[in-house]
């Protein structure tokens, strides 16, 4: 067993605190994540995890469902390291007490490595704009959960492991394929490969239902208060909307992505449990 952190000018300490700062997470390409389910999900979407901080307090209920996750560290040998409760809290997130902290490596998130994760017909997601990340990681959720295949950030800033967005993503940042580029560049992209382009818009639009998302499709969903920009609301891109029947002029945007994912989906079982002949 590994000795108890128990000073506060112990290195991992210290560079676990560090890591917390948005800038340090950028600098050295490392982030934290709070939970076991979150760090158990990201190692099973292949994140390196380098090191792990425990609170050395944690009940003995608490360790014993925490078993899962245990088995995956030990069989990945990653150095778990018992912290004082003090200093424990000074690197967990907010309130919650998840009684482990992991240190982690950057994944790949690269064009090419998101390409290779692409079926042939894809069902993607477009966010442009969404600053909170907490927003973004509830997204994600929405799209892991309706089996979306990628997500693609388009001016969403530079800090993709912010520990909100895990979070509320419950560690479905990790699972679900994304890339982080301009908006011309996911344009251009999508344009490129015949990928049809669904923009969530009120003006001049048609209700999201009378769409046909079976194809290779974007689903492209912006920012509450500035919505999309113009290069999403002219062709190739068809307005869609969410008719909204009470006092409210607008969704949540994970609310609104949820129901276009679900319509997708919808569709996309309906046709892959067509009957041949009926």
């Amino acid at each position: 067993m590994l000795p108890e952190i128990v000073s506060p000018a112990n290195p991992r300490l210290k560079r676990a605190v560090k890591l917390r700062e948005s800038r340090a997470r950028r600098r050295e390409r490392r982030f934290l994540i709070d939970g076991a389910r979150e760090i158990l999900r990201a190692l099973l979407s292949g994140v390196v995890i380098e090191e792990v901080y425990r609170d050395s307090a944690a009940s003995r209920a608490a360790n014993e469902s925490l078993e899962p996750l245990t088995a995956r560290l030990e069989q990945e040998r990653v150095a778990v390291w018992p912290v004082a409760p003090p200093l424990f809290r000074k690197i967990a997130f907010g309130d919650r007490n998840e009684s482990l902290i992991a240190l982690a490596a950057e994944p790949d998130r690269s064009w090419r490595r998101f390409e290779e994760r692409l079926p042939e017909r894809p069902l993607l997601a477009v966010l442009e704009g969404i600053e909170k990340p907490g927003n973004i990681g509830a997204v994600f959720r929405s799209a892991d959960a309706a089996g979306v295949d990628g997500v693609l950030l388009a001016g969403c800033g530079d800090d993709f492991f912010h520990p909100n967005t895990i979070r509320a993503s419950l560690g479905t940042v990790f699972s679900v394929p994304s890339v982080s580029a301009d908006a011309e560049r996911i344009h251009g992209w999508l344009t490129g490969r015949e990928i049809g382009i669904i923009s969530a818009i009120c003006q001049e639009s048609r209700p999201y239902t009378e769409y046909d998302y079976t194809g290779a499709t974007a689903i492209v969903l912006g920012s509450e208060a500035d919505g999309l920009t113009e290069r999403w609301r002219g062709e190739p891109a068809r307005g869609a909307v969410v008719p909204m029947l009470g006092v409210a002029d607008s969704l949540n945007i994970s609310n609104a992505a949820a129901v276009f994912f679900y319509e997708a989906r919808r569709q996309r079982d309906s046709i892959n449990r067509a009957v041949p002949g009926e």
